[in-house]
């Protein structure tokens, strides 16, 4: 019978469980169930690739959406700043209203207060030597002290050659051109001033399509249209000791027209803004779901029609005389069996997808954590397991007379 192939003898247990035969009826179970897949060699790989696409599919879709958390509180999170003076109700680190920059100085008079600095956020339109032209996020930060994971001699003070700009990494094969990375010193023009190209920095992306272009807050002045001696944000460092409570009240005091958030305050606001306010997060949302969901149902399709196919061989079994329980131990092994492979050959290749898409240099940003792919395994498992009881219940209700059929 194709059920056993060349498994050997195994006999038919009196008792399921809970005997001192327990350990002999197991290994039963688990060798007819190895042996029922390898010896329909065709099916047991459709099944273990189908599961590897759902794991992989679920992995990509659920680190994409991580990966736009991340990325749209980015500028926040990389900021070394205690506090953010920002604008009343201001939503979002990438654009808002300004406020005059002198307000600096009111914050550097509060106590507990060591370092405040400027940013300027705004957009405006890169021009390359060559006629193409890029929208950009001009980030301005104070380069007494660095703010930012940039270095800040690279965009402190304008030269011969312009204002110097930093661009995430990720901008070099977008900017470059026929498939060369954009070189260090490329020039171009932003509303009629000359800037080229300072330095590359890791992990500095954007979560809009329009990448950030960090200067000096002296060069995004004039790169954008936000007026002189102005400022969007004011970070703050809170000084040793002291406490950010205490700060946050004494700036509100001496400040109208603003709130003081911490950054943990700042960076959710943000990712709640573009993930949950905006279509684009929404549409990342559903696709999260939409690959959950499809991964569940080719999961599952693909373990209740490989109990099908062999219901005769478990009519077998019954007519036998092994239990209802002897049988579902064998189709929760094959489940096993199939979802662990499916699971670690499906993790192998969601980190491939990541290393090649999300770190290659394109637009499309992945937070494939370990913790992430952690918590897939439990999910496959139950998905499987469940997927493999619903057969099962197939052969429960199957006569052992209807094998002889």
């Amino acid at each position: 019978m194709a059920l056993y192939g060349h498994c050997g003898n195994i006999r038919r247990p009196n008792i399921w469980l809970w005997t001192r035969r327990q350990p002999v009826i197991l290994t039963g179970m688990w060798k007819i169930a190895w042996c029922n897949l390898v010896r329909d060699k065709l099916r047991f790989t459709i099944a273990v690739v189908g599961l590897v696409f759902s794991v992989v599919l679920m992995a990509v879709q659920v680190s994409i959406f991580l990966g736009a958390i991340d990325s749209s509180a980015r500028l926040i999170d990389s900021c070394s700043a205690d506090l953010w003076v920002v604008p009343q109700n201001a939503s979002n680190a990438d654009f808002s209203t300004s406020m005059p920059g002198r307000r600096r100085y009111h914050v550097l008079g509060v106590d507990g207060v060591e370092a405040a600095g400027r940013m300027v956020v705004g957009f405006g339109h890169w021009r390359f030597d060559d006629g193409r032209q890029e929208s950009v996020i001009v980030v301005g930060i104070d380069t007494e002290r660095e703010w930012l994971p940039i270095e800040t001699g690279r965009i402190r003070g304008r030269t011969n050659e312009g204002y110097g700009v930093v661009f995430d990494e990720r901008e070099r094969w977008r900017f470059g051109v026929g498939g060369e990375a954009l070189p260090i010193g490329t020039r171009g023009e932003v509303r009629g001033y000359r800037v080229y190209v300072a330095g590359f920095a890791s992990g500095m992306n954007s979560f809009a399509i329009t990448p950030y272009a960090f200067c000096s807050y002296e060069s995004a002045l004039d790169l954008t249209q936000i007026g002189s001696d102005k400022t969007v944000f004011i970070m703050v460092d809170c000084a040793d000791g002291a406490d950010p409570e205490a700060v946050r009240a004494g700036i509100l005091s001496r400040v109208d027209d603003v709130e003081v958030l911490t950054r943990g305050e700042f960076a959710g606001r943000s990712w709640r803004y573009w993930v949950f306010g905006t279509g684009m997060g929404y549409s990342l949302v559903l696709m999260a779901v939409l690959a959950l969901i499809v991964g569940m149902v080719v999961i599952g399709q693909t373990f209740v029609t490989s109990v099908l196919v062999k219901m005769r061989e478990y009519g077998m079994l019954k007519a036998l005389g092994y239990g209802n329980g002897f049988v579902a131990g064998v189709i929760l092994g094959q489940g096993l069996i199939i979802s662990v492979l499916g699971y670690v050959f499906g993790c192998v290749g969601a980190v491939i997808v990541s290393r090649i898409w999300g770190e290659g240099g394109t637009a499309v940003v992945m937070e494939m954590s370990p913790r992430m792919l952690l918590v897939l395994l439990p999910m496959t498992l139950l998905i499987c397991l469940t997927s493999s009881l619903i057969g099962a219940w197939r052969v429960f209700r199957l006569a052992p007379a209807e094998v002889f059929r």
